[in-house]
């Protein structure tokens, strides 16, 4: 099952190596990953990994200890956009 992780830390050196350590040590492969930093103190990092329920409520227990971490929340994986057909008549 894919989990969506939102963390939000401290922007500092070994950060990404640490939360990528995490995932591997819970054997939940990343899927996707964006981060958004550098113009300021906080960090914002969207990873997506396949996860049990379990394994995923357990990372985030793990990453709320790391020293810089602020703040893990569910992201909302983005809506995929809707397209339509219609057909016109004359």
């Amino acid at each position: 099952m894919r989990q969506t992780f939102e963390i939000r830390a401290k922007d500092a050196p070994g950060l990404l190596a640490r939360i990528e350590t995490l995932f591997r040590r819970q054997r939940a492969p990343i899927r996707s990953f964006f981060f958004e930093g550098g113009n300021g103190p906080v960090a914002v990092l969207t990873i997506e990994a396949e996860a049990p329920a379990d394994v995923a409520g357990l990372l985030r227990r793990q990453l709320m200890r790391l020293l810089d971490v602020n703040e893990v929340s569910d992201a909302m994986p983005a809506a995929q956009p809707e397209f339509r057909f219609e057909e016109k008549t004359a």
